[in-house]
């Protein structure tokens, strides 16, 4: 062999770890940019059934209020008032558990990666084969 031809075959495993390494970074990076993408998702998620719960709580008070005139009107037995105002409490009362509800859904729902974890596996497993060959 020839001085040539042996710091070529030399080069070849010197570039190919280059290689390997380079590609290493490029794949770290994008499944960082891809959690980072799925966790705003997530947080978005999150804040929306947060904001259901605020909801939940300002029709609450509503409930309150109303259930309170309800109870001073009914004192009067002015029978038709009182009931009217019954009713609406009623209807608050609905509304806020249906918020509250879907709310605490919403923050239930578990806050994982699902992209970023299935895409990890299958590099890990393509390495696998990569470096079997």
């Amino acid at each position: 062999m020839d001085a040539a031809t042996e710091e070529r075959a030399r080069q070849r495993p010197q570039e190919l770890i280059r290689s390997i390494g380079a590609d290493l970074s490029l794949l770290i990076r994008q499944q960082v940019a891809l959690a980072k993408q799925e966790f705003r998702g997530i947080a978005a998620e999150k804040a929306a059934g947060g904001g259901l719960l605020v909801g939940a709580a300002i029709l609450g008070l509503f409930v309150i209020g109303f259930l309170g005139l309800a109870g001073a009107a009914a004192l009067d037995l002015v029978l038709p008032r009182w009931a009217a105002l019954l009713i609406v409490g009623g209807v608050y009362l609905l509304l806020a558990v249906i918020a509250a509800v879907l709310g605490r859904q919403a923050l239930a729902a578990p806050a994982t990666p699902e992209r970023t974890k299935q895409i990890v596996k299958e590099d890990v497993e393509w390495a696998k084969q990569t470096l079997k060959r």
